[in-house]
């Protein structure tokens, strides 16, 4: 009980370094980051979305489905919409990309909570791979206090345990047919969690024998991920942050397993308080800190964000038009 409550009081902590960091150094320094930065680093995110489409794309024809990328686009613009606007981990994206995989491009249930099931995981654990990693350079290279050592594996513990209950899903789905027995609920819905199940565990089952495919799907997410602490990288340059790549991919990372905790819409606040607070003990003022954090969420998130708010709003303008045609 200690332990939680010391972890929530670390999360509030970074949330209250938001409001001690000096606003106007953060503008001065932002004011002398370029456009063309800015503008380079907005294509790296574009090029991002495109792999990440592209993945998708390439694990639904491993399942044998043949998908339009532009469907798929279609599906992540809507999941990421939802991801935006509801507490971090995504659930709410994976449940929406689910129903418009059904809906929109006709897969089974089974099929769409495997895709589904299988991209989040493959994802997931070269996530918290890098974040291993980061960990170890992080307790090792730098002078930490015990509350950020609480925070790091306290969140890391928490995104563990979604990785173990997607593993168990995806790969042993069968697993969960003798606790849907002992649910009291209606025949239909046992058969329909039946049919889900055994679907998704002869997806699976057979994809897990494309061994070649699936370390591809891993390299590729590698690759994503690496991208992300490239954009930062290139952010901490642009605003004269003397630190090492390794350095500001460690951070990266630690500040999305944080912000990625179910507490705010998007990890808004918590992203940026995180990335504060461990830029700290490594000599980056808080105003830097907070520049470098408010730049990387302005490209990954809002960015990402208004492009996905802008496709909808586009999408509902030509159903209203095309209604008033008719």
């Amino acid at each position: 009980m200690k332990k939680l409550v010391l972890f929530i009081a670390g999360i509030l902590l970074v949330c209250i370094i938001l409001w001690q960091a000096d606003f106007s150094q953060v503008f001065i320094v932002l004011k002398d980051f370029s456009l063309e930065n800015l503008l380079f680093i907005c294509l790296l995110q574009l090029i991002t979305i495109l792999l990440i489409n592209l993945q998708w794309h390439k694990i639904a024809l491993n399942m044998g489905e043949k998908t339009a990328l532009k469907d798929l686009i279609h599906m992540n613009m809507v999941g990421t919409f939802v991801e935006s606007i509801t507490p971090s981990a995504k659930a709410g994206g994976e449940a929406t990309k689910v129903y418009l995989l059904k809906t929109r491009m006709g897969f089974s249930t089974g099929k769409a909570a495997a895709l589904v099931a299988v991209q989040k995981t493959i994802s997931l654990i070269a996530f918290l791979l890098l974040n291993i990693l980061s960990m170890g350079w992080f307790v090792v290279s730098v002078d930490v206090e015990g509350l950020q050592v609480k925070v790091i594996f306290g969140s890391f513990l928490f995104l563990t345990v979604v990785l173990l209950v997607l593993l168990l899903l995806v790969l042993y789905p069968s697993k969960l047919l003798s606790f849907i027995k002992g649910l009291t609920i209606k025949k239909k819905w046992k058969e329909k969690f039946y049919d889900v199940l055994e679907t998704l565990e002869a997806t699976v089952r057979d994809m897990l024998q494309q061994k070649k495919q699936l370390c591809g799907q891993f390299s590729l997410s590698l690759i994503i991920w690496l991208l992300f602490a490239f954009k930062a990288y290139l952010i901490a340059k642009g605003l004269n942050i003397q630190l090492s790549f390794i350095g500001i991919a460690v951070i990266t990372y630690l500040t999305y397993m944080i912000g990625m905790l179910p507490l705010l819409p998007g990890g808004v606040g918590t992203f940026e308080g995180s990335m504060v607070f461990f830029l700290l003990p490594l000599g980056v003022a808080s105003y830097e800190g907070m520049a470098l954090a408010l730049i990387l969420r302005l490209v990954t998130f809002w960015l990402v964000f208004l492009l996905s708010a802008l496709f909808l709003g586009y999408q509902q303008l030509m159903k209203i038009q095309n209604l008033y045609s008719h």
